[in-house]
């Protein structure tokens, strides 16, 4: 008997021993966790994410020591009342569940036994309320005052932020805590997100940070039985990111970093997709769109082309920037794989804050929604650009429209785009419309575009060799064509654009010598075979060739002499004048075979 009591008395004392330690250890991390938060934060002026390392790992083992102390202790303190009661077995399951509930409303059961109220209203109807404020003793109330401060300084705020951590940890582990992502300024996504600084190149506008937003990690939820419950279902209009080998090298393409793309869903898997006209077919239905930034401004790329139909396969998206004309996204790189989906903002969750700049979509479907360039606009805004490159203004020429226009239904005729044509063809094109200059381009392209979206989504953003002919100082005039039809048996509209300017021709000194000396030889024989005329016997006889030779000469001192002072004035010789050299040699021809029969009689 005397050994089970001794035995009982070692192991309550143990216990106590290490409810103590537990105590004082899950006070000193508290008190720990305390100092290192307010070290960094005050101290420091910094976050976790930008402090060193061994400041977060110091934090974390705090947290981590006062959690194992705490759970010591209680199941110490458990172990302890357990050997104390006197209760039966069965009774100890009960004990372990009052346990559990007490715990859980830990600070709210402490304010209960420290003040006691229902023993408060036993004492107060046997005493009444005189009596019962004279029975209150000074240190009692004292001692409960400073239990009270205690659980609400201290225990209160704990069990709260215990609480909260452990909310916060499983929320974010089933995804459902947003996580604020940057928004970079290539424009892309606008209207929804604004465009970044104006002048600055695609690699430093994946640079600018222009905005924030909060994006849930892709897939969220609870994994049962293989099955994903309770998570986030993509669905039309919401905003995902995504990156794979597609759409780093799509972004490298510039000198940016690798990196993936932003960009809205369209299509779901099984959907059917057709960009025709401008617009987006959803399984056969025009879409009214009201986050992109224009009307009518969806047209194909390489992958999706023009009023070509393709269904979303069932392990992918199809997605597309808000800014149709200034994003490549799915139409150039192909269908969103769902494995690489990383984030997503649902379409419910951007209503009332980022929905400020979408348009009104009540007209977006009608022909008066198409847009047209501003011609006037236009050249404002491009003298603008072409002043900032260091290149002369150039003026509008309607002449210039005519040609345009007419080339643009020429190649609809044809059936084709012809991105680079040559001087004679648009040359042609420009006589015809009673305009000619020494120097001319043509530019083409597909679609429906406002002028400040012609510099703004091309002209800013093209990297290609024709980025430099919009800033060639040698254009004088310009003019656009807009021209609707249809193309590949689908309807388009083709904006034709025609520039000129004059540019000297400054013709080679060895050029100009070889046609005067040309000229002076004729000049000088000229006298020697208009005299066989006065020969009355030879001029009977060979009439004919002395009036012709006679003819050709004169009519070649005459192109020659227009020829050359065209050249020695650095002028361009025009249609006339090389209808004159392409004559010439045939004439000289003629010249030589009549002069050698008439000097052979």
């Amino acid at each position: 008997m005397l050994k089970k009591i001794s035995l009982k008395f070692t192991r309550d004392k143990f216990l106590s021993w290490v409810i103590k330690i537990s105590v004082i250890v899950w006070l000193t991390c508290i008190l720990g966790v305390f100092a290192v938060i307010g070290y960094v934060v005050g101290i420091r002026k910094e976050l976790f994410d930008k402090a060193p390392d061994a400041f977060m790992f110091l934090l974390l083992g705090l947290i981590l020591l006062g959690c194992l102390a705490f759970l010591v202790g209680v199941v110490s303190f458990t172990a302890q009342l357990i050997t104390k009661r006197s209760q039966k077995k069965q009774n100890v399951f009960i004990f372990l569940i009052r346990l559990f509930f007490i715990l859980a409303i830990l600070p709210f059961y402490l304010l209960v036994y420290i003040i006691r109220p229902l023993e408060i209203v036993r004492r107060l109807r046997h005493l009444g309320f005189k009596e019962l404020l004279k029975s209150l003793n000074p240190k009692f109330l004292l001692s409960k005052a400073v239990a009270l401060i205690l659980v609400g300084a201290i225990v209160f705020p704990i069990w709260i932020g215990g609480y909260a951590t452990v909310g916060a940890l499983v929320a974010g582990q089933l995804g459902y805590i947003t996580e604020d992502i940057n928004i970079v300024g290539t424009g892309s996504m606008y209207p929804t997100w604004e465009k970044g600084s104006k002048g600055k190149s695609n690699k430093e506008l994946a640079k600018e940070i222009i905005s924030t937003a909060g994006f849930l990690p892709y897939p969220n939820g609870i994994v049962i039985g293989g099955k994903r419950y309770f998570g986030h279902t993509l669905g039309r209009g919401d905003i995902i990111t995504w990156e794979n080998d597609a759409t780093r090298e799509l972004t490298s393409r510039d000198g940016a970093e690798p990196a993936g793309l932003l960009k809205r869903i369209i299509g779901l898997p099984g959907d059917k997709i057709e960009l025709r006209d401008g617009i987006v077919y959803l399984n056969e239905e025009q879409q009214r769109e009201p986050y992109i930034a224009k009307p009518r401004s969806t047209f194909g790329e390489k992958f999706l082309k023009e009023c070509q139909v393709i269904t979303v396969p069932q392990d992918a998206v199809f997605a597309m920037g808000d800014n149709r004309k200034g994003s490549s996204d799915s139409r150039e790189i192909g269908f969103a794989p769902i494995k690489d989906i990383t984030r997503v903002l649902p379409f419910e969750k951007q209503k009332g804050k980022l929905d400020k700049n979408w348009h009104d979509t009540t007209n977006d479907l009608d022909d008066t929604a198409k847009p047209t360039v501003d011609r006037n606009r236009f050249v404002e805004l491009l003298n603008e650009k072409r002043k900032e490159n260091g290149a002369t203004p150039v003026k509008y020429e309607p002449k210039l429209d005519i040609s345009a226009k007419a080339r643009g239904e020429l190649l609809l005729k044809h059936n084709s785009i012809q991105e680079q044509a040559s001087y004679d063809v648009v040359s042609n094109a420009m006589s015809k419309a009673g305009y000619w200059n020494s120097y001319v381009w043509e530019w083409s392209l597909e679609g429906y575009y406002t002028a400040d979206e012609l510099i703004e989504d091309y002209l800013e953003r093209d990297s290609t060799d024709a980025k430099n002919v919009w800033f060639d100082k040698k254009f004088d005039d310009i003019g656009i064509g807009e021209v609707q039809g249809n193309l590949n048996g689908c309807p388009t509209q083709l904006i034709i654009v025609h520039a000129a300017g004059y540019v000297p021709p400054n013709y080679k000194k060895e050029d100009i010598e070889s046609w005067k000396t040309s000229l002076s030889r004729l000049r000088e024989i000229q006298p020697s075979w208009a005299n066989l005329k006065n020969n009355s016997n030879f001029y009977q006889n060979n009439k004919s060739d002395v009036d012709r030779i006679n003819e050709i000469i004169s009519i070649r001192i005459a192109n020659i002499s227009t020829i050359v002072a065209k050249m020695e004035a650095n002028q361009w010789l025009g249609a006339t004048e090389q209808r004159m050299i392409e004559q010439d040699k045939p004439l000289y021809d003629e010249q030589e075979t009549i002069a050698t029969r008439l000097n052979s009689r």
